[in-house]
Parts: C-alpha cells; sequence; structure tokens
C-alpha cells in the first residue's frame, strides 16, 4: 500500500521563465533553491518556496529534438497556464499499480510509458483521467527542498512579508463534473472530504489529500464566471491558487503597490486574475476553511 505525503509543488508552465521568475520575485521574495534545464524532461524551470508551498515556473526547451515534447505540446495548446500538482508519496511502485488497476495510463519523466512496478522515482498521469495532471515521486535520500530541512521556517512570509502568508489554503481544480472527480479524489487517492460550498457561480468541495494539501473541486454554475471560461477553454485541470493572509487589508495595499489590481471576488478573499498571474489565478482570503483538518 502507499500513503501520498507532502505536497512536492505546484507546476507552472509559462513561454518566459526569466519574466515569470521575476515576478514571483517581486511579489512573493521567495526562496529559489534550483533554477536550470533538464533536458530528459524538456523543460527550463525554477523551484521556489513561498511559505509551506513549492512552485515550479517551467518552460519548455527550445530544442525540437528532444524526445519529450510534454511541456512544449501543453504551452502550444494552453499557454501560460497551471499545469500539475506533484505530491511526495513513500511507494511509487505501489501507487503506479494501484493506478493500473483503475486504468490510468502513466509516464516517466522522460515521457515514456510506465509499466508498473518498474518505475521507482516518480509518474505522472493523463490529466484526462484524473481531472488535471497529477506527479507522484519519492523524497530522495539527499533531497534539497528546503521545506524538509531542521531549520526551515515560514516565519518570514507570515511575520515579516507584506502579504502576511500563514499557509496554502487550498489549490482549485475547475471539473465538469464534480461528482465524478470526487469519486475519483476520494476513491483512487483516498482523500477525505472537508467541506462543501455553493454560490451562485459555483459549487465546490474541499478535500483533503496527503498530509497537509487541501484541493477545492469547482464546478460552475454560470458561464460567465472566470472558472467557467477557464473550463470552456482548457477542460477540467488546475486554475489557481489561495493563501491565507493575517491581513487581507495589508495585502491588497501591497500588491496595489506592486502595480496589481485584486478584485474582491467573494467576502474576504481578494484575486488576481489569469491576466496578471501568468495564466492562474492566485487568491488571499482572511477566512480559514469551514473544517480544515490542519488546524
Amino acid at each position: 500500500m502507499f500513503n501520498i505525503l507532502k505536497i512536492f509543488h505546484l507546476t507552472h508552465v509559462v513561454a518566459d521563465l526569466r519574466t515569470v521568475d521575476q515576478w514571483y520575485d517581486d511579489i512573493f521574495s521567495p526562496t529559489r533553491y534550483l533554477h536550470g534545464p533538464v533536458k530528459i524532461a524538456g523543460r527550463n524551470a525554477s523551484l521556489i518556496a513561498i511559505g509551506d508551498l513549492i512552485v515550479e515556473p517551467m518552460e519548455p526547451l527550445r530544442d525540437p529534438n528532444l524526445p519529450n515534447q510534454s511541456v512544449r505540446r501543453f504551452l502550444d495548446r494552453h499557454g501560460d497556464h497551471l499545469h500539475a500538482i506533484a505530491f511526495y508519496v513513500d511507494d511509487v511502485p505501489a501507487i503506479s499499480l494501484h493506478f493500473e488497476k483503475h486504468g490510468i495510463r502513466m509516464w516517466d519523466i522522460t515521457g515514456t510509458p510506465v509499466k508498473p512496478p518498474n518505475e521507482q522515482f516518480a509518474i505522472w498521469t493523463h490529466p484526462n483521467q484524473t481531472h488535471g495532471q497529477l506527479e507522484f515521486a519519492i523524497v530522495e535520500p539527499f533531497t534539497i527542498d528546503p521545506r524538509l530541512q531542521p531549520a526551515w521556517s515560514n516565519d518570514f512570509w507570515r511575520e515579516r512579508h507584506p502579504l502576511g502568508i500563514e499557509r496554502v489554503s487550498h489549490i482549485t481544480a475547475v471539473v465538469k463534473d464534480i461528482g465524478l472527480a470526487k469519486r475519483f479524489y476520494c476513491d483512487v487517492l483516498n482523500s477525505k472530504p472537508v467541506s462543501e460550498t455553493e454560490t451562485r457561480h459555483k459549487r465546490s468541495a474541499f478535500l483533503s489529500v496527503g498530509e497537509d494539501t487541501i484541493v477545492e473541486l469547482a464546478q460552475p454554475l454560470s458561464s460567465d464566471c472566470a472558472e467557467a471560461k477557464d473550463l470552456e477553454r482548457h477542460g477540467d485541470g488546475f486554475f489557481g491558487v489561495t493563501f491565507k493572509t493575517r491581513n487581507l487589508t495589508k495585502a491588497a495595499e501591497f500588491l496595489r503597490s506592486k502595480q496589481m489590481k485584486p478584485e474582491t471576488t467573494a467576502p474576504n478573499v481578494i484575486e488576481l486574475g489569469q491576466e496578471t498571474a501568468f495564466g492562474m489565478a492566485v487568491s488571499f482570503t482572511g477566512q480559514p476553511l469551514i473544517n480544515d483538518p490542519r488546524l
């Protein structure tokens, strides 16, 4: 049997990594602990820590002869957009065998189809089967993930940075059929229901995945909301991330000082839309999630 552990990272595919890295630096002051190309994966990327979240902004390598063109194909189809959630898992062969039983296709880092239980390091799922692409990887013995080091602390973002980020509240996936998506998360990924809400624009189910991640499955109820437009263009997949802030007013003032235009999208929520945040929605809330098991 396998166990899903911490979130590894949130993958953000972009056309211009240099510009996006500068944007992350300016807005979030992240800890960047890796930057450079990985030819077998066909991408150039950074790994940055923002409090308890790792984000991997990446661009495709500009080499048409590379065998793995998946990042290039994603960018050509979707433009700048969130791509995947990666989780740490304690047993890659076990989860790949589990997915095989459910008919879920998988690939390795080179883009080669996985034949369970041969892959030991990491697998990627087919996004059409898992409501957005998912990655599952082992924690390597000499990991440089700063959150897994003894001296790591979120205090800078919580106490000193103007955004006052306490934690990631949740990551949002837009879905056509919330019941179907819930069955996948609960029956296949062993996720636990947290709460459900409904507004004029969307129906949401919040699920606890692994040790510390909440995923919001959002089914649009009106055609004029941002989630509906994203779903229409891109299909099921990841839409945005919401941070819990200590002071929503101070966070909004800081974003405006950076020439950002945060919009109020719900009570106690402000958002930088996809046109501002390179194809993803970045929200900040002063309200904890109902029944949040991490509190």
